[in-house]
């Protein structure tokens, strides 16, 4: 019998791909998060809803709470899905590998990948294109960067995920303001050239336990919302190995282990891809990597397992995804271009396009998708993790 999974953060549509394609395989995965109405935890291929203390407002009862389950559960795979559940299990690993099993980097690089400055730093010493970044140690730089730079710049947080916390500035005053009012909520901020909106690409890999590439897939990121800075709302699979590549010397460079996503934006001034930052986790659109031919969570679980297995860089090219609720509807109603889209908000378009949640195949993951949303309306926190990249 197929060890079970437990995906974790069940709220998040990545959750409902892994759950998706596990429980199809005969795998029993169980969904987990702080709330039992999830489009995972609700999906006719899940084969249990587990109720969580919330792993951000209470990681050490999560901790705890994770443990105790992995306990009660023989030969569990543990599959988390986001930041902090990732670094929950990093930060615990010595006490669950008694009880599960699952494939995560060390503490230091998952430490290192998730901060974008040390990307940032990581990524120059490969010699790779990054946007002019700065950290600075006072307000004597600070106002070194604002009397020598061109305006915009941008205050970034060093932890965050999509836009969250994300500062465009037009002058030393509003920069001053911003880095203060960032730093004051605890790790100061980085200060980063402002690169115009252009076409963003993202390369995702799964390493396994020596740092081999197990699998590589490259998205074309088509809209987002918001519109210019967001996370993508529609994405599409290309063929770019040369980006896996990059990825992978950035990533083994740090000495990774397990998932990752690398993302890059061309600059539209001179058309150069400059790296942006590390997901170090799964990443929201994973449906499409499945849906192309490259299925990250069961080579995970598989991974996770001890078991050998041939490695997948080969995909089909041109498929896309989208995420119409509530991303793709929220884009469109916020510049009102709804004739101009491609493809359409509805329909094909003459191109095969598949929706992250709707499904005729799998009709109650949306149910829960909506529970989630008329129990949790008000719940700012709810839609801020909603829109995660």
């Amino acid at each position: 019998m197929n060890a079970p999974a437990l995906v974790t953060d069940a709220l998040l549509r990545k959750s409902l791909a892994v759950v998706r394609t596990l429980g199809a395989k005969g795998i029993p995965v169980y969904a987990a998060d702080s709330t039992r109405f999830t489009p995972a935890g609700f999906s006719a291929y899940c084969a249990g809803r587990l109720l969580s203390p919330h792993p951000v407002e209470r990681p050490d009862d999560y901790a705890a709470w994770l443990l105790e389950t992995a306990a009660r559960m023989p030969g569990l795979v543990l599959l988390p899905m986001d930041e902090a559940t990732v670094g929950i299990t990093i930060g615990h690993r010595e006490r669950l590998a008694d009880a599960a099993r699952f494939l995560q980097p060390d503490a230091e690089p998952f430490r290192r990948a998730a901060d974008k400055y040390e990307t940032v730093l990581a990524a120059r010493e490969l010699g790779m294109e990054t946007p002019l970044t700065w950290l600075p140690g006072g307000e004597e730089e600070l106002a070194a960067i604002a009397a020598t730079e061109a305006f915009p710049l941008v205050v970034k947080p060093r932890h965050s995920s999509g836009s969250r916390g994300i500062r465009f500035v037009h002058n030393a005053e509003a920069l001053g303001t911003a880095y203060r009012e960032a730093a004051a909520g605890g790790l100061p901020p980085m200060i980063q050239q402002y690169i115009p909106p252009g076409e963003r690409l993202d390369a995702a890999l799964l390493l396994d336990a020596e740092g081999g590439v197990i699998a590589s897939f490259v998205q074309r990121e088509i809209r987002h919302y918001p519109a210019d800075i967001g996370p993508s709302t529609v994405q599409e699979s290309i063929a770019m190995p040369e980006l896996a590549e990059q990825a992978a010397v950035l990533l083994r460079k740090l000495g990774w282990r397990g998932i990752a996503e690398v993302e890059w934006m061309r600059d539209p001034r001179d058309g150069r891809l400059k790296l942006m930052e590390i997901n170090p986790r799964y990443w929201n659109s994973l449906h499409l990597a499945i849906q192309s031919g490259v299925d990250f969570p069961h080579l995970h679980y598989r991974l996770s397992l001890g078991e050998r297995v041939e490695p997948v860089t080969s995909y089909r090219i041109g498929q896309v995804t989208r995420n119409l609720l509530p991303g793709d509807l929220l884009r469109a109603m916020s510049t009102g271009r709804w004739r101009e889209l491609d493809p359409p908000l509805l329909g094909k378009g003459g191109r095969p396009v598949e929706d992250d949640i709707l499904s005729w195949r799998d009709p109650m993951a949306a149910a829960g998708f909506g529970l989630a949303c008329a129990r949790y309306a008000l719940d700012a926190g709810m839609w801020r993790k909603l829109f995660k990249r």
